[in-house]
Formats: C-alpha cells, structure tokens, sequence
C-alpha cells in the first residue's frame, strides 16, 4: 500500500543558503550518523571540483515525522541555535561539515567551537598556483578569508601593497575574485523527503538521485538499528573499527558489504537472500555484530597466512571470504585436515571460475553442498550440477595485475612457491621487478618478491644481481632455471622470457590438474 503521506521534492540551492541555514539550525545531524572521516586529500578534491564547476552529489535531507537524537557538531563548530522547522541529513555529512567547517570564518561564529578541530578544517587557497592546500605559505590564503566579504577586501589590499609585479598582482586579484564569486554561486543539488520512515527514505533516494548514489548497507542497517534501539551503539563506527584491526592483514579495504554479508549468513539466511537491511536486526545486535567479527578476522587471518592473499585486492572473490567465515562460525577450530580441505576447496574454486558459473538457484546448491562440508558430509564442498561436470581454468592471463580472477589465481600460485610453507609476516606486501621492460607486463617479464625481503639486503632490490647471483633453489621458486640464467647471462631475453613463460604454464598446469581442472592456455 502506498503511503501518500510521503513527499519527494528534487531542488537546488545556493551554497552560501545552504550553510547560513546549517548556521541556523535548519538542518540536523541524526546521532546515527557516522562521524567525520573525510581525509585531507578528499577535502581538498572537494574544493577542487567547485572551482572546476564540477559537481559534488546530491544532498539528501529528511522531514521526518518523529524526532531522533542529534548531534550538534558540524565541522569544528557547536550549533546551538534551535528551530522546529528543521531536517535531518541522510546523505551529504562529509560534504557539508567540510563546507561549513572550511568557509566559515571562526571569528564571526559566536557559539562554541571545538578548538582541537579548528586546524584540520583550515584549508589555504594558494593564489600563486590556483590550487589547494593545507599548509600555510607565502600567497596561501585561508578559504574563510576569501568566502568572507571583509576579509577578502583585507587581503586584496595586502596583495595590492605585496612586492610582486602588477602583471602578478591582476592575475593574483582575478583569481582571488573569481573564486570569492564562484563559493558563493555555486548550486547544490539535493533531495528533500518529508514524511516515512527511514528505510523508504532512503530507497526513494536512490531511486530519484540522478547521480546515482548509492547508500551503504551499513549505513541503513545503524539508522535502524539507532532509532529501534536504546542504545548508543552505531554500526558504521563499529564496522569502521573493525576494518582498522584488519590493517595488519593489508584487509583493511575490505567492503564493508562484504562485512554485513558475513553477518547475514551468521543470521541462517544466504547473504543473497536477504533484501531489506532490517532483516538483520536483533535485539542484542551489538554484541551478535562482535561475535561476527571474531569468524571474519579468522578467515581474513587463513587467507592471509595459509594461501596468501596477503592484501585485499588479491581476493579472487568476495565470496570465497564469506563462505570461509561461515566455516569458521560453525567450525571455530578445525583440525589440520579440515584446514587442508579448505585450501583445497579455496584453489579449486579460484581456478574454476566457480562463483561465476551458477545461476542464482544453483548458487543456493553450492551454499547447502559448503554447509554439508562444514559438517563433514561432503568430502570437498564442491557443487557440481551433475557428476560427470568438468571444471576448465580461463585462458592463461596476458597481463599480471588485479582486475581480473584469472591474474590474481596465478600471482598467488606464484607467492605459494616463493613461501613454501613458511611463515608469512604481518603487513607483508608484494614487490615487482621487471625483468626488461616495466611497460610489459606479461608474467614471464615480472618476478614477485616479498617487501620483507628488502629489511635484510638492500642489493636484492638489483634484478641482475638476483638472478646472477642467487642460489638455483631460490631461482627455481621464481620459475627460473639454469638455462635461463645462461641466456640471461647471454642477454639472449627474448629466449629468457620464452623459457620461463612455459616453465611457468608448465608448473601451474600440474598444480591445476591435480585439482581436476582442465588446464586452458
């Protein structure tokens, strides 16, 4: 039933409105809101693109029927001012406390201020460059002093008085004046609802925004969960902290959808099953949400140490994670065996493209088939649509980068022969050397080598002196032999680099058909 109760308006307004209402108290921060986390790039970006005549989003704003905590802080200033014809800020929070905390001036607002937070909202305009900056040099100027009138007239004198060439002067004074004109008539798109509750705010939103912007799961899923609860417990922070313990695994980017789709399975729905965020309310949700966490950085901690997905990006699917966290939910402490079925059921679904072949029921079967695994009735947790199906590999990647599943199968093949088993340190990352040419990025013309390794020796860091020097047994982990060290020593490349691409097919085709999968070159 449609509830005609609710009202959607698309508008524009100028800036300069915007934040004198912000000064007002028109618009309110919903204490469910996730806190300021904008960096200084991304401020700076953000001016950046006013200047440029760019757009910044949409704002979405929310006329709500009830009313909801709020928190007074936009930016480093405390609005105190009350008004009973105020909204609420859905979507646009970093925007506009960035806006409000940049271009007002401190000395002209006369409620509280938070004077910690002062320093990181001061952003200069350096009129030598027409840029952004956020030190203080000389002909850098503090936004507020350019947005504010009286301020700006101050500060063309001093250029006016300044030693430089009138030549410099005009073009200094043009800039100056053209970004004073540009703040104050630069337009902002927003949306404003009125009336419903905040799932439909939200989805109407996202139906109506031209830009498209998408708001998070987690995002829906804490406003919810605040204005259902007596709780001050807030999603977003929590998951934001969570991330930031996973820093040490380099899965600090991990998706934070992928996080809630882990919570999810642990609700006994499928992840894709579940469509509305309210589904997963409970009402000891925060503490259900902290026993989540524990089986995810469990199976961040396996992927990372056991099979090398020593960052984010080498995550071949998102769903291989969420699958393994629901394993270690319902199995907290396998036995070695069991870890080694779980490697196992890793590479095969790696290399057989296997999150990419079901349909939508069939991906329901391989759910129930992995469950089954977990509870040791199926021996590898492979979905197999009938007994006789073959699993193929895709083709054999002509580039080694992180776009595409085949590229990262074949680098963690790679890091699995250089590690050998050994124990892999925290923060570990992954170093290119470019055995020719740094434009080619064929895999025969790249050697993998881990960060860690350059804390010891500095001249391994010489790709000569790597392959020149080092050990047959340390080289045949890397795919090269002594033939290839001879023509390498021959600067015969071109003949190197063909060797060690068939080597290299050579060996992971004997990895993959052990897994029973067709090899595809």
């Amino acid at each position: 039933m449609i509830n005609n109760k609710i009202t959607v308006k698309p508008d524009i307004a100028f800036l300069e409105d915007l934040l004198e209402d912000v000064a007002n108290g028109s618009y309110k921060i919903p204490e469910f809101q996730r806190e300021f986390i904008w960096t200084s790039s991304k401020m700076l970006q953000l001016f950046d693109s006013i200047l440029r005549g760019y757009p910044i989003g949409s704002l979405l704003f929310w006329k709500a029927e009830g009313v909801y905590k709020t928190d007074d802080e936009i930016g480093p200033y405390i609005i105190k001012k009350k008004t009973d014809d105020f909204k609420y800020i859905l979507d646009g929070f970093q925007r506009i406390s960035t806006l409000f905390g940049v271009l007002i001036n401190p000395k002209n607002f006369d409620e509280e201020k938070n004077p910690k937070k002062l320093s990181d909202f001061l952003v200069f305009f350096d009129v030598e460059e027409n840029s952004f900056i956020k030190t203080k040099k000389n002909f850098a100027v503090e936004l507020y002093r350019i947005y504010d009138n009286r301020e700006l007239f101050t500060y063309l004198r001093e250029i006016d008085k300044a030693q430089i060439s009138e030549n410099d002067k005009n073009i200094y004074i043009d800039r100056l004046r053209n970004l004073h004109d540009t703040l104050h008539k630069y337009k902002v798109p927003y949306v404003e609802i009125k009336g419903s509750d905040i799932n439909s705010a939200v989805d109407i939103f996202e139906r109506v925004n031209s830009a498209g912007t998408k708001i998070s799961k987690d995002y829906i899923l804490s406003a919810l969960s605040y204005v259902k609860s007596n709780t001050n417990f807030k999603l977003i922070d929590s998951i934001n902290i969570f991330l930031n313990t996973l820093d040490k695994y380099n899965f600090e980017n991990l998706k934070r959808d992928t996080v809630l789709n882990c919570i999810s399975n642990a609700k006994g729905k499928i992840y894709f099953d579940v469509k509305n965020e309210d589904e997963l309310l409970t009402e000891d949700l925060e503490s259900f949400i902290d026993a989540a966490y524990i089986h995810i950085t469990k199976s961040v901690n396996f992927l990372y140490r056991k099979l090398l997905v020593i960052d984010i990006h080498l995550l071949p699917y998102p769903s291989q994670l969420i699958f393994i966290s629901e394993y270690f939910r319902l199995n907290p402490e396998p036995t070695f065996d069991q870890f080694k079925s779980l490697e196992n059921w890793f590479w095969v679904t790696t290399y057989s493209n296997y999150f990419t072949l079901y349909s939508l029921s069939q991906q329901r079967s391989a759910y129930k088939v992995f469950r089954d695994f977990i509870d040791g009735e199926s021996t590898d947790g492979i979905y197999k649509v009938n007994s006789d199906m073959n699993f193929n590999t895709a083709k054999y990647p002509n580039k080694l980068n992180f776009t595409g599943v085949r590229p990262k199968a074949l680098q963690l093949f790679y890091l699995k022969s250089i590690v050998d088993g050994n124990d892999v340190q925290e923060k570990e990352g992954i170093k290119e050397f470019f055995i020719y040419s740094k434009k080619d990025r064929k895999p025969s013309n790249i050697i993998l080598r881990l960060s860690s390794e350059f804390e010891e020796n500095k001249d391994k860091k010489q790709i000569d002196n790597f392959i020149t020097t080092s050990q047959y047994d340390v080289l045949e982990k890397h795919f090269i032999t002594k033939e290839m060290v001879d023509l390498y020593k021959q600067n015969k490349i071109d003949d190197f680099l063909l060797k060690r691409e068939e080597y290299l097919k050579l060996k992971e085709r004997q990895f993959v058909e052990n897994l029973g999968i067709r090899y595809t070159e």
